[in-house]
């Protein structure tokens, strides 16, 4: 059978199979976006943060058991401010011990958490820590030893936002939950009673339907004007190609760690697992609009990926934004001008190069061992970090940060360098790593793959940094 007579026999196979979809993928029944609940530090007031199970409906079924934090889903936002000294309280509810990390927090080991701190059931950890970097996008995470990807999938993730005083009297949107929107992306595979599945024995994990704060598709009546969307891909391996269904453009404004030296304008924009983006979309004029990833698709492309098994979302779409009300009094693009552009030395103590082997799960052509130290640095150094994969994944490091020097042997523009701890590489990159916060060899900082499936099964070492 030729191309063209296949195609035909699938169009005609998909058209004659309307009839058997189920009404829910043909008429949606949208719900209005869930705001994660605020937690903030003021006046010295404790963060509690308690893992337990609870029971949601993911899709129109029975109510099935997740885990997340306070007797909710995924966890609340926690925002704090530079200058901070943070109470943490953790309690561990959970059946199982749990290992916390605060991606892209700049702390010392002992107070960040880690797999060399493991909370057992039944018990509690209150670290108090101080926060002296600058504004960002952090997010707090199961980080338990070869179970990382299990126990985030189930729901142990939530945003954690950095302040400063220059963020605070910018112009940018920042009325939580009105104009400042967090969006906690993951994929899920569920069965028929809506219950999450978890495959851990294939290389990566790519969930059939794609999930915003727990819900599917959702959308966010909004005032007219610019909005701010806060963006967490907490997939365990799928990266995202962000844009807008009419193909408008919107501003990059922050990465992970820090705000770009200017906004960026762009169409599209590829997310990889465990990055943080920080966007703004003009809603001034228009109707309503979404946010997906890919292209856009009619129906049929719909209907065809429902019966079709090779990886993809059964639904691109991320959230629709409904813009309501008069013109903003305010139309004009927002600008920021901030005092803290990343920049380094040019004195490199070091250079080391990783390969990252996402076939076997190595780096460098060996598997994680706890009992081996895979790096020593020395705080206050930098170091060139030349990394190559042999297929797109995300790189991470914990308790560091550092600056995209190039990637695929394209440098970085000096209005885009941002201080960052994840990166999406399709091919190879070089990165400036910062050490600015200490570990002892009894509580390593990790780095790696952010691929968390291929991290438990062994791509990432063990790293120590002494003064």
């Amino acid at each position: 059978m030729n191309h063209s007579r296949r195609q035909l026999f699938k169009k005609t196979a998909i058209a004659t199979a309307f009839a058997t979809v189920p009404n829910a993928l043909l008429a949606a029944t949208n719900q209005p976006l869930q705001i994660p609940p605020l937690l903030e530090t003021r006046r010295g007031k404790p963060i509690f943060l308690g893992f337990e199970s609870t029971q949601v409906r993911l899709l129109e079924h029975n109510l099935i058991e997740v885990w997340g934090f306070n007797g909710q889903y995924l966890g609340p936002t926690v925002r704090v401010r530079q200058g901070d000294f943070v109470k943490l309280n953790y309690r561990n509810n959970l059946p199982q011990s749990v290992a916390m990390n605060i991606q892209g927090l700049q702390v010392n080991s002992d107070l960040l958490g880690g797999i060399g701190h493991s909370i057992k059931s039944g018990q509690s950890w209150a670290p108090i820590v101080p926060v002296t970097q600058n504004a960002g996008l952090c997010y707090y995470q199961s980080c338990s030893l070869a179970s990382s990807a299990y126990q985030n999938y189930r729901g142990l993730v939530g945003m954690w936002i950095v302040e400063d005083d220059e963020s605070r009297k910018s112009q940018l949107p920042n009325k939580y939950g009105v104009n400042d929107i967090p969006l906690i992306l993951q994929d899920l595979t569920l069965n028929s009673a809506g219950s999450q599945l978890f495959q851990q024995n294939e290389p990566h994990f790519m969930g059939e339907r794609l999930f915003v704060n727990g819900q599917q598709s959702p959308y966010l009546n909004v005032a007219r004007g610019w909005v701010r969307l806060r963006l967490l891909n907490a997939s365990l391996s799928r990266a995202y190609e962000l844009c807008f269904d009419d193909e408008r453009e919107f501003l990059i404004i922050a990465q992970d760690q820090g705000f770009l030296p200017e906004p960026k304008s762009v169409k599209s924009v590829i997310f990889g697992t465990g990055e943080r983006l920080e966007i703004l979309v003009d809603l001034n004029e228009g109707g309503n609009v979404s946010l997906i990833t890919g292209k856009k698709r009619d129906l049929l492309d719909k209907i065809s990926l429902f019966f079709s098994n090779d990886g993809e979302l059964v639904d691109n779409h991320i959230l629709e934004l409904r813009p309501e009300g008069l013109l903003a009094a305010f139309t004009n693009k927002p600008s920021y001008q901030f005092n803290q552009v990343a920049t380094l030395s040019t004195e490199i103590s070091q250079e080391r190069q990783f390969q990252l082997d996402n076939i076997n799960a190595m780096i460098n052509q060996k598997r994680f061992d706890p009992r081996r130290i895979d790096i020593n640095a020395k705080q206050g150094t930098v170091e060139r970090w030349k990394i190559s994969v042999s297929s797109p994944v995300s790189f991470r490091i914990q308790g560091a940060k550092f600056v995209v020097e190039s990637r695929n042997n394209t440098k970085t523009p000096d209005n885009e360098l941002v201080w960052k701890d994840t990166l999406w590489i399709e091919n190879h990159a070089s990165i400036l790593v910062k050490f600015d916060n200490l570990s002892a060899n009894t509580h390593p900082f990790i780095f790696g793959s952010g691929d968390l499936i291929q991290a438990d099964k062994g791509a990432m070492g063990l790293l120590v940094v002494q003064a």
